[in-house]
């Protein structure tokens, strides 16, 4: 059979999510869901009109990719991290019998307490699936059945809990518009039986004897084809009527322009000759012409597409997409545009009443105008203080503008009028109506949050590994004995076993954070300058905040679950006596780093890499290990394996009571052993949060940062307590 490749427009997709409520776990907060089961639903396509849509579910087909870090939002809002709900269980998603299946683990923040406690209720939980389609294979329809496109590549792109579940019918009810479409590539096949029908059999039919023949949904996508949505309560009879005269309205229009192109083609050929063209004959069917009908139609189908569009751009602008039920039910019900208004009006009320102490966002179908002076207003005012380098282009106008000024234009650009209104007037309507100056401030305080944190360095990421963590319970580590020594099996093909337990050691996250406010004056007085240079010291001290924590690990000596300090004589990681640094010492310490053993007494053969001292040493270390001096005899010269070692300065280490100093391994060489800390997944980067403020007459920012650190093994460091001060 021969296939051929061809390009189609459908509307994105998004199916509901069955949760098996059978599956939750109360105290681990999770509850299994199934993604997918690959059900045959009716969909629109642009250039197919109505199709079958069928989800091939295997392995191959399924990108799966995104479930590694896939979060569970509210509603299918992407906009900022207050909108996650949860995420899927890392290795939980999986495929059986044509189904997909994933666990979900519900976060801790306000809004997912909220569904968590209505589970735990008995409430039902409705999650709805977004998915992208990269590749469809078609198999033609027929005049008693729609054609059917198979999913062989596609990809589930978020999960959402949702007010109301999809309705896989609810997207077929009217044509899509082109915000939310997307290009997919068809292969077509074309069976045998087709090839020999067309050859064999009478000629297919054309568009009229379709439009008198077709019924129920052939004749909506035949309608829809030709610019006509069916009304309210339309029959088949009646759309044929309408469809029909947009035909005759089609052909007369184009036996216009025929006569017009062949008029003006006889008057360039003879000059002044006119062309005598026979007039139109006139067919009255029930009163009406047939051009007054096809009149009737085009007016009919210009007012339906007008109201469409009216409705659908005010539904925008209240921040509901052309997908959202208020408006589609609109549309489709013939709702008038006054009335719309009306309906519209009451359901903007009801949402600002259900949540009267957050900032209200827009969430989808913001148009790309008002996102690009968002971005640029964000980049002029961080350029300005110096937070980014790159002043883009367009941003320029906004960059003088005082945080009064830009507040005033934004207000304006929404159709406020904001002439004779009072300073504090104008910072109070922006920032608590649907102005997009919060959303702003927003930006600029998550990116100078991050560019401060970012901008701190630390030196504990050289020897601690890095893990992340899906909630705030103690992880236990691995530890392994001589399970990975490979040994000669004997002829009787017994296998000896190896050494692998879970260790005692391990280490949980704690949340770190303070809120502190933007007022009115701070905007007023165009003190935006001080709030970046604050948030961004925030930044720098959540980074420090990290490096505090490690090295206290390492500084305060910290227990191992035994009882025994990570440095210590039993350990042999520790000196008998403290000593200067000099190479005698760093010898000895090298010695006692390489007779380290495992659980099972075998060598573990790392050696250190750097030394970290306090700024008592700081010189010493470098002139020890970089110096470049000429050995007059053999004991004068430094070995390699003191001279390959690395001095790093840390700071904290001047805590210390004596001039201690350290020696670590890389973290590349301990198997992941030895130091840890830890990041909560998702918010690997200090979090924020913002609503207008009632203790603080502006803004409120709470800033957070979950993080954590321990050791799971004593084998990768040494220390030397070094002499008194």
């Amino acid at each position: 059979m021969p296939d051929a490749n061809t390009e189609i427009r459908i509307e994105r997709h998004r199916s509901y999510v069955e949760v098996r409520s059978d599956s939750f776990n109360e105290a681990d907060r999770t509850v299994d869901v199934c993604w997918t089961t690959g059900a045959a639903v009716k969909r629109y396509s642009w250039d197919e009109g109505y199709y079958m849509e069928e989800l091939v579910v295997d392995a191959k087909s399924i990108r799966m990719d995104r479930f590694s870090s896939m979060s569970l939002l509210d509603t299918h809002k992407q906009y900022s991290m207050e909108s996650r709900l949860g995420t899927v269980v890392p290795g939980s998603v999986k495929i059986e019998n044509g189904r997909g299946y994933a666990k979900i683990k519900f976060s801790r923040n306000e809004n997912a307490e909220s569904i968590l406690r209505d589970l735990q209720d008995g409430h039902p939980l409705n999650i709805s699936v977004g998915y992208k389609i990269h590749q469809y294979e078609m198999t033609e329809g027929n005049e008693k059945s729609l054609p059917i496109l198979r999913a062989t590549d596609w990809e589930p792109m978020e999960l959402s809990v949702v007010p109301v579940p999809a309705d896989a019918e609810a997207t077929s009810r009217s044509e899509p518009t082109n915000e939310n479409v997307e290009i997919v590539k068809v292969r077509r096949s074309v069976s045998d039986a087709d090839k020999t029908a067309h050859i064999t059999e009478t000629t297919p039919m054309n568009k009229r004897e379709a439009a008198k023949t077709y019924k129920g949904s052939q004749l909506e996508a035949l309608a829809i084809g030709a610019g006509i949505t069916r009304s309210n309560d339309e029959t088949d009879e009646q759309l044929s009527v309408r469809l029909l005269a947009a035909y005759d309205a089609e052909d007369e229009a184009k036996r216009k322009a025929d006569e017009d192109a062949a008029k003006r083609n006889s008057e360039s050929t003879n000059g002044t000759r006119s062309a005598e063209l026979t007039a139109p004959v006139t067919t009255v069917v029930n009163g009406i012409s047939t051009a007054e009908a096809a009149e009737l139609s085009r007016k009919a189908v210009a007012n339906e597409r007008k109201r469409t569009n009216e409705i659908e751009a005010l539904g925008r602008t209240a921040g509901f997409d052309p997908d959202n039920e208020l408006v589609r039910n609109a549309v489709d019900s013939g709702t008038s545009v006054e009335d719309f208004r009306s309906s519209l009006l009451d359901a903007m009320v009801a949402r600002q009443g259900s949540a009267p102490t957050r900032t209200q966002v827009e969430t989808r179908g913001m148009q790309d105008q008002t996102e690009t002076t968002r971005k640029l207003i964000s980049n002029a005012i961080l350029h300005r203080h110096g937070i980014v380098d790159k002043l883009e282009d367009g941003a320029n106008e906004w960059r003088n503008l005082s945080a009064l000024d830009t507040a005033k234009e934004l207000l304006m650009m929404r159709g406020e009028k904001v002439r004779g209104m009072s300073v504090h007037e104008v910072v109070e309507r922006a920032l608590h109506t649907t102005s997009d100056f919060p959303i702003i401030l927003g930006d600029i305080t998550r990116q100078t949050l991050v560019s401060g944190y970012s901008g701190y360095a630390n030196t504990f990421q050289l020897i601690a590994k890095r893990n992340v963590l899906t909630d705030f319970r103690e992880v236990k580590m691995v530890e392994v004995g001589n399970g990975p020594d490979l040994e000669k099996v004997n002829e009787h093909g017994e296998f000896k076993r190896g050494t692998f337990r879970e260790s005692e050691e391990g280490l949980r996250i704690a949340t770190y954070g303070k809120v502190i406010g933007l007022s009115r004056q701070m905007i007023i007085n165009d003190q935006l300058g001080a709030f970046t240079q604050l948030i961004g010291d925030w930044g720098r001290k959540a980074a420090k905040l990290e490096g505090d924590i490690v090295w206290d690990v390492v500084i305060k000596n910290a227990k191992l679950k035994d009882g025994t300090p990570l440095f210590h004589a039993d350990h042999k990681n520790l000196a008998g006596t403290g000593t200067t640094l000099d190479q005698a010492s760093l010898e000895a310490a090298h010695q006692a780093f390489r007779q380290q053993k495992d659980i099972d007494g075998d060598a573990i053969n790392i050696s250190p890499k750097f030394l970290f001292v306090d700024s008592s040493n700081e010189i010493t270390a470098q002139k020890l290990i970089n110096g470049v001096y000429v050995p007059t005899t053999t004991g004068e010269i430094v070995p390699q394996v003191i001279r390959s070692l690395q001095p790093v300065y840390e700071h904290r280490l001047d805590k210390i009571a004596t001039k201690a100093w350290f020696l670590f391994a890389s973290i590349n060489d301990t198997m992941g052993r030895g130091l840890q800390y830890a990041h909560l997944a998702g918010n690997e980067t200090p979090f924020f949060d913002q609503r207008v403020g009632f203790d603080v007459d502006g803004i409120e920012y709470k800033i957070r940062h979950d993080f954590g650190a321990g050791v799971t093994d004593y084998r990768q460091g040494y220390k030397n307590p070094g002499v008194a001060r």
